[in-house]
């Protein structure tokens, strides 16, 4: 009767071993784990962290499918009539009216010159651009635009494959997915010379940052005065969508704080500006995201 007891015993212990070894077993299968991996594209360094119990190899090469096709219009938006590429063009032609000129793609010789500290008189063609005819393609400027365009895209791909715990830097520009915990992402916001301002905290959300490099982007420059403008020394702007904050930012960062938080006033966004004399102003709600 005793043997019976103990083997009986034995059973039953060696049952909840096994069951724990399951338990342990599933747990770490499914555990969330972050998946890091470097691209670079438009002249930047794209990083992306995913936060998944599944393998990513496949789901990075796609992305980097994605990054890829961009840059190619990137490097030459000339003499190509993809479907993607037209759609790219006419989004950045619908920026001039939106932001009334401060963002014209059709301002590459204008830019180029500026870049080689030469002037140029510049005259928008914006109007002349005919999608079915390559021949008014060219002196076509996406630089301000491609790198957000194409963050936008991998964001649907991983909206589709429900990857929605994400974060991705371009250039120091941030698209986040939901947190993968309880919480947010905070990104830390520098100057130009690496010093810290800020950490602003954000979930679901895009925050672009203008001014804070020592080097020539083509956003600097002003095509309705045709010259390279620095009204404000920095702006960053925390937008849901990360297209509309990068053509924000863009914009304020040409315009004078009193007209910039006029222009921000039609869009769902907030705004930090940096003055040349280093004053800071922000839109009412900027403060929620910052500690």
């Amino acid at each position: 009767m005793l043997k019976k007891i103990l083997d009986k015993r034995n059973y039953i212990i060696l049952f909840i071993i096994i069951i724990l070894i399951i338990f342990i077993i599933f747990n770490l299968s499914t555990k969330v784990k972050e998946h890091m991996k470097s691209f670079y594209y438009f002249s930047e360094t794209i990083t992306i962290k995913i936060y998944s119990a599944k393998n990513m190899d496949k789901t990075f090469e796609e992305i980097d499918n994605i990054y890829k096709k961009y840059n190619d219009y990137y490097q030459n938006a000339s003499n190509r009539d993809e479907k993607e590429l037209i759609e790219l063009l006419k989004y950045g032609k619908s920026l001039y009216e939106k932001t009334d000129g401060l963002i014209d793609i059709t301002a590459d010789k204008l830019v180029t010159s500026t870049m080689d500290d030469k002037e140029y008189n510049f005259t928008s063609k914006i109007n002349e651009l005919d999608f079915n005819d390559k021949s008014t393609l060219n002196d076509i400027n996406i630089d301000s635009i491609i790198a957000s365009y194409a963050t936008k895209k991998v964001q649907n791909y991983l909206k589709e494959e429900n990857l929605n715990e994400y974060i991705i830097s371009e250039d120091g520009n941030i698209a986040a997915g939901n947190y993968y915990e309880k919480g947010k992402y905070s990104i830390s916001i520098h100057n130009s010379e690496g010093k810290l301002i800020d950490i602003a905290y954000i979930e679901n959300e895009s925050l672009v940052t203008k001014g804070n490099v020592n080097t020539f982007k083509p956003y600097m420059v002003n095509p309705k005065i045709g010259k390279k403008q620095e009204e404000n020394k920095m702006v960053v702007v925390i937008a849901k969508d990360i297209n509309e904050a990068n053509m924000i930012a863009s914009a304020l960062y040409l315009l004078d704080v009193n007209e910039g938080k006029e222009f921000i006033k039609d869009y769902n966004a907030q705004a930090l500006w940096v003055e040349n004399d280093g004053k800071q102003t922000m839109t009412d709600k900027f403060k929620q995201y910052l500690k």
